[in-house]
């Protein structure tokens, strides 16, 4: 959920001074910013956006839904039908 500078926002936090420098050292320990710190712990309830997928995958999700596609009864077999040696 990235920003474009264009649609950005500045955000102003009353705290003090200690507990400035507390949360900008346990940013640092996170190797964040402070903007990216605090918002680390608000994205968890922002809304989700839904993915869509591309064409390529709806067609391979529709070929799936209607039986085609190739059927694998186990991760070996997988990897043998996709002509992958793991032993290599």
């Amino acid at each position: 959920m990235g920003a474009h500078p264009h649609d950005q926002a500045k955000v102003t936090i009353t705290c003090s001074y200690d507990e400035r420098l507390y949360i900008k050292m346990l940013a640092e320990k996170a190797h964040m910013n402070l903007s990216e710190f605090i918002l680390s712990y608000l994205r968890k309830d922002f809304p989700v956006k839904a993915k869509v997928p591309n064409k390529k995958t709806l067609s391979a999700m529709k070929e799936a839904e209607e039986g085609g596609g190739i059927e694998c009864d186990s991760i070996e077999d997988f990897w043998e039908k996709m002509g992958i040696d793991r032993s290599a």
